[in-house]
This record gives structure tokens, C-alpha cells and sequence, in this order.
């Protein structure tokens, strides 16, 4: 087992400890919880039954008292008004001591029932549901009297007075002592589990902090100082990074001054190269036109168009080197105007139109109506149509077919497609094509040799007016390129566009 897998191990063990730990503090708190509401409750209703158990003594002076109103009572109405006095406190002392004997859940009194208090209600000689139901007989005979029946004499109310303070009131107190002993050794009980949770949860928190806490704070000890060594090993990285960076600098500013001197040294010779470039190429154009006379033979025609071909493609590479040169540098300056792009197309397929009928090609050419005008330079932008429409008429085979289209996007962009049905190319390849000088090795581009910066100045001179241009191409399916010119460049009405939706948005706010 690697150390990353033990170390993950490790893990997994503390975790589960960790979490077994919080398991046992959790259901330690839970009990305690609970622990407390039942002694709360249990507190709650052993009081109840205490209040009520105490009260039966204060029910039977109260009906020893209206019995008394009504033997005093000057008429039959203050005799009414005692008697149902009576009656009330009769039934409520009647209902108190069922309470006490059966409970009363909806009215929070628990039912209680001890041996000592079996011997107090239920003893068969002098038991005190016995004495009470007995006290209450003698209550309800004198709520039974009418007026004038009642005296002080009556055994009923002689009974009250003596039975209640002597034997009742001693029986009932008798009673309280027994619920309130019982009220706390059930309390002393729950206490003790409550010691006892108390004592558990004291031992979990040892035992976690052996177990958990004392493992956790080795991890987090050996954590720290792995991420202290990390660190140092990034710093380190960094510190190296900062020296390639450096190097990486002096290297671009090495190679901007060498794309520099390469570029003046194009530029000085260009001119050298271009004065006997173009005495040869007029030379030999003038003899190939009889201005001198006429050739000695037809071999001779042939060495002379051969030459002022080879001139002029000789010409058009250093001018695609400087210009592809310059573009790179942004030194190219542009001559920048409102373009007419229908145009612009209609001249640059009369460059192409002999190549397309000698092959056989089906050119389709669509735009869109009403194209609006594009504020560019209008030779680099012909260059730019040139270059991607001889690249795709010279890699479509005969009777294969090249399309141009323009049109606005959504976004008041400006797109010019040309694509054809060619032998297109797979992601390498378009990776080279895309590259100075690249040229794809196949045996239809051997037929067709070229400098390879074709597609690369056409993306540079895209690239200067703003402009984006996607490839895509499949192999042996053809290639499809897209440029697209931003909308600051697209102009109609006079105006650029980009302004003139601009005021169209905000009219229609």
C-alpha cells in the first residue's frame, strides 16, 4: 500500500471516530434533553397533585362553613344562596378526590398510587376514601333540608364539625406528606440518571479527546508541514518561472529586433530587387509585344514569356513578403475609404475568370440586398478576396464548384465567405496552411506549387482592419473561410452603421 493510500486510510479512520464521537455527544445531549423535559413535566404534575391534594382540606372547611350560613341564614333566599354554595363545594371536593385516586391526564395529574398511600384511602377500618365519601353522605343529607329543618342540632352538621377538623383534616395531611415523599424520591430518581449522563458525556469527551483529538492534531501538525513544503517547492517553481519569464522576455526582444532588422533589410531590398525585376519583366514584355521586331523562332517566344511569367511571380513574392512583413509589424499603413464590396467582387472574379474556365469550375457568387458599403482600405481588401479565391480555384479540381457570399450578421457584422468543394484538409495540415510559407504536401498541391503566404496575408490584412477570419476545412470535402469585418467598419446611408443602429436603438427606447 502506497502512502497516499494509507494516508487516505488514516483518514477514513478518523473520520468515522470523529463521527462516532459526535454520534455519542449528540445522543448524550438528546437524552439530557429529554432527561429534562420529564423531570419538568414530572415536577409539573406532582405539583398539580400536591396543589390539589392540599386543597381537599380547604374543600371541607368550606362546606362545614356554608353549612353554617344556612343554619344562620334570615331567610329562605340567603338559604338558597348557602345551600348552592354548598353544592358547588360538595361536587368540587367530590371531583378533587377522584382526581386524586384515578389521575387526571388532560389536567396534568399524574396517577399515583404507593403502598403507603393504599393504606391511607383504603384502609378498611379508617381508610380515607372511606372518611371522605362518608363526610360528603353527611353534606349532601343537610344540602338535602329545607328551609327551618337545619339546626345546630341536626347529627349531619354535628358530624361535619366535629368529623372534619379531628379526623379528616389529620387523614388529608396524611395523604399530602405521602405525595410529597413520593413527588421526591421519584425526583431523587430521575436526578440520578441525569448524574449519570452528565458522567457519560464527561467520559465521551475523554475518550474523544484520546482518540480523535489527539490523532486530529497529529494530522493537522503533519498537513502543516507538508504545505510548508509545498510551499517552498512552489516558491521555488515560481522563482524559477520569474527567471524563464525573464529569459522568455530578452528572447522576444532579441526576436523584435531581429523581425525588425528583417524587416528594414526587405525593405532596402525590395528597391534592389525590384529595378532589374522590372527592366526584365518590361524588356521581355516589349519583345514578346514585336516592339523590337519579331522573334527568329518560336522557341524564342517561349524563353520570353517564360521570363516575363517568372518575373512577374518572382515580383508578386517579394511584394507578399514585405507585405506579410509589414502587417506583422503593423507598419502597414492603410488607405482607408467607403468601398463599394459588389464591386470589389465583380473585379476580383475577372482576376480569377481564366483559371475558372479552363478548369470548369461552377462559380456561384451571391450577396446580400442592398449590401451596405465597408470603410476599409480598398487594395488590401481586394488582396485579401485575391488570395483566398485563387487558394480555392487552385485546389478545386475540374467541375468542382466555388462560392462567394456576403452578407450582414445579427450583431451588424460584415461577413465575406468563400468556399469551395476542393481537397480540403484535416487539422494538421490547416495548421500549416495557416503557417508563413506553409504548403501541404499532396499531389494536388505539388501541381500546384505557390509561396505558401497566401492564406497567412490574407489573415494578417483581416486582422488590421479589425476583422476575424474563421477556417474550416475537411479533407477531401473542402475548405470554407469567413471574414468577418466589425460593424464600426460597415457603412450605409453615408454613415457607419454601428452609429446608425446606435440611433435606432435609442429611438425605439
Amino acid at each position: 500500500m502506497g502512502p497516499g493510500m494509507t494516508e487516505l486510510a488514516a483518514v477514513k479512520s478518523l473520520r468515522f471516530r470523529y463521527v462516532l464521537g459526535l454520534s455519542a455527544i449528540a445522543l448524550l445531549v438528546t437524552a439530557s434533553f429529554f432527561t429534562m423535559h420529564v423531570i419538568i413535566a414530572k415536577q409539573a404534575g406532582y405539583s398539580h397533585l400536591i396543589f390539589v391534594a392540599g386543597g381537599q382540606n380547604g374543600q371541607a372547611n368550606r362546606i362545614a362553613h356554608f353549612a353554617g350560613q344556612m343554619i344562620l341564614a334570615q331567610d329562605e333566599d340567603e338559604y338558597a344562596v348557602s345551600r348552592a354554595q354548598l353544592g358547588r363545594a360538595v361536587n368540587a371536593m367530590k371531583r378533587a378526590h377522584l382526581r386524586l385516586l384515578t389521575g387526571d391526564r388532560d389536567g396534568g395529574i399524574p396517577q399515583v398510587m404507593t403502598k403507603d398511600l393504599e393504606i391511607i384511602y383504603f384502609d378498611s377500618a379508617v381508610g380515607l376514601d372511606l372518611a371522605v365519601n362518608r363526610f360528603l353522605g353527611h353534606a349532601r343529607d343537610i344540602y338535602a333540608l329545607d328551609y327551618g329543618d337545619l339546626t345546630l342540632n341536626t347529627p349531619a352538621y354535628v358530624y361535619l364539625i366535629n368529623y372534619g377538623p379531628h379526623v379528616l383534616e389529620p387523614m388529608l395531611n396524611s395523604a399530602v406528606e405521602a405525595y410529597e415523599t413520593f413527588s421526591r424520591d421519584a425526583i431523587a430518581r430521575i436526578e440520578r440518571v441525569e448524574t449519570m449522563l452528565w458522567l457519560l458525556a464527561l467520559a465521551a469527551l475523554v475518550l474523544e479527546a484520546f482518540f480523535i483529538y489527539r490523532p486530529l492534531e497529529s494530522t493537522v501538525r503533519s498537513t502543516v508541514q507538508q504545505l510548508k513544503n509545498k510551499n517552498d517547492e512552489l516558491q521555488r517553481t515560481i522563482d524559477e518561472i520569474a527567471l524563464a519569464q525573464a529569459d522568455t522576455e530578452r528572447q522576444k526582444n532579441l526576436a523584435e529586433r531581429a523581425n525588425r532588422a528583417k524587416t528594414e533589410f526587405l525593405s532596402n531590398m525590395s528597391h534592389e530587387l525590384r529595378t532589374p525585376l522590372n527592366a526584365i519583366i518590361g524588356f521581355s514584355g516589349s519583345l514578346k509585344s514585336g516592339v523590337y521586331g519579331p522573334m527568329a523562332n518560336v522557341r524564342q517566344e517561349e524563353c520570353l514569356r517564360d521570363i516575363n511569367a517568372s518575373g512577374s511571380h518572382l515580383l508578386s513574392l517579394i511584394n507578399d513578403i514585405l507585405d506579410i512583413s509589414a502587417a506583422e509589424a503593423r507598419r502597414l499603413q492603410l488607405e482607408e475609404r467607403e468601398i463599394d464590396l459588389g464591386r470589389l467582387v465583380a473585379d476580383t472574379l475577372r482576376m480569377v475568370d481564366a483559371d475558372i474556365n479552363r478548369k470548369g469550375i461552377q462559380l456561384n457568387a451571391r450577396a446580400e440586398p442592398g449590401l451596405p458599403a465597408l470603410h476599409a482600405d480598398e487594395r488590401r481588401i481586394k488582396q485579401i478576396l485575391l488570395n483566398l479565391l485563387s487558394n480555392a480555384v487552385k485546389f478545386t479540381g475540374s467541375g468542382g464548384t466555388v462560392d462567394i457570399e456576403a452578407g450582414l450578421l445579427d450583431n451588424g457584422a460584415l461577413r465575406i465567405v468563400i468556399s469551395d468543394t476542393g481537397i480540403g484538409m484535416d487539422d494538421r495540415e490547416l495548421e500549416i496552411a495557416l503557417s508563413r510559407f506553409g504548403q501541404v504536401g499532396n499531389h494536388m498541391t505539388r501541381d500546384h506549387q505557390g509561396t505558401g503566404l497566401g492564406l497567412p496575408l490574407a489573415v494578417e490584412l483581416a486582422k488590421i482592419h479589425g476583422a476575424s477570419v474563421h477556417v474550416t476545412s475537411e479533407k477531401n470535402a473542402g475548405t470554407r473561410v469567413a471574414v468577418d469585418f466589425p460593424k464600426t467598419r460597415v457603412v450605409e446611408g453615408g454613415r457607419i452603421l454601428a452609429a446608425r443602429r446606435t440611433e435606432r436603438q435609442k429611438a425605439t427606447a
